[in-house]
């Protein structure tokens, strides 16, 4: 029996892991003063370091981490004068399939280096501002959350008698989010032309998708350092649409659950969140989506859950 799970390895970026981070709340800068302000020096390092520490392979560019770091300074400076003069364009994505935890596939798009200091650069600036406003019931990607806080809030859920679980899967969550109506939503708390129009050309960033060349639109698809963000941001609406109505939910990302103390209080919790993503676009999984029991058992981010115990599964760990 777990009474303090183990922290699997979350995917980058940002850097994060089951385990509880430090909760300290990061303070929001002021998007509104001068760009140079913002976009310091010293904020294009820490991105470098950042997504350094995250690994990851090259771009369409083929730049890998040892050939950037060969002549880092050179390539900081080139970035930030560029973010600073507004001519800065991402370049091209490639995308891949990778496989999902249990079966399946997903897309995962590969954004160049230089992409991915600047993504960095810009979520370290605007992040700060939306984890205020984020719910409580939020834990996916959060500074001084992951797994582990999920997987109590869960456990605090049924110790509360609410067994009854809405183990709810969005189809295609990343990809199917809107990236024109997360735009707006980004913007109403980015006060700062000069980041909501890299973040714009990011979600309108050109992918490949294919071997016929045929150019999609990055959008928040799997991949980008925004791209937890982006998630959390339009995801937001739904937290508060259901948290409203008085339901038990705990999401981590685009996964989440809602505890009730009866069936049909399940039922019922499960149609009010298909009509909530219905309205941002979104739907349930129908084949992967349904009603559990803790006497039953399932699972949820890598552990399963079993009567009044849960495990942490062989190899099992949260992939959103």
């Amino acid at each position: 029996m777990n009474s303090s799970p183990a922290a699997p390895t979350q995917f980058a970026p940002p850097e994060a892991t089951g385990r509880s981070a430090d909760p300290s709340p990061v303070p929001a800068p002021d998007l509104r003063v001068e760009s140079h302000l913002l976009l310091t020096e010293a904020a294009v390092r820490r991105a470098w370091l950042a997504v350094k520490q995250a690994k990851g392979g090259a771009g369409v560019d083929g730049v890998t981490l040892a050939c950037f770091a060969a002549n880092l300074d050179g390539e900081l400076a080139a970035l930030r004068t560029e973010m600073l003069a507004g001519s800065y364009q991402p370049r091209p994505l490639r995308r891949v399939l990778v496989p999902k935890a249990g079966s399946g596939l997903r897309g995962l798009t590969i954004w160049t280096l230089r992409d991915r200091v600047a993504q960095r650069v810009v979520y370290d600036l605007i992040a700060p501002a939306f984890d205020a406003y984020f719910l409580p019931c939020s834990y996916g990607f959060r500074a001084g959350l992951g797994v582990d806080d999920a997987v109590q809030a869960l456990v605090r859920h049924r110790d509360a008698n609410l067994r009854w679980v809405v183990d709810a899967d969005i189809r295609n969550c990343f990809d199917a989010i809107d990236r024109r109506r997360v735009a707006r939503l980004v913007g109403k708390r980015v006060p700062n032309r000069l980041l909501m129009r890299y973040i714009r050309a990011w979600l309108d960033a050109r992918v490949l998708t294919g071997m016929d060349g045929r150019v999609g639109r990055a959008g928040a698809a799997q991949g980008g350092v925004l791209s937890p963000l982006f998630a959390n941001v339009y995801l937001h609406e739904m937290d508060r649409q259901l948290t409203e109505q008085g339901l038990a939910l705990v999401r981590y990302a685009d996964d989440f659950v809602i505890c009730c103390r009866r069936k049909a209080q399940a039922q019922t919790a499960q149609q009010a969140a298909a009509r909530s993503l219905a309205r941002l676009g979104l739907e349930l999984h129908p084949y992967k989506t349904g009603l559990r029991h803790f006497d039953q058992g399932f699972a949820w981010l890598g552990y399963f859950f079993i009567r009044n115990e849960f495990y942490r599964l062989a190899g099992g760990t949260n992939t959103p």
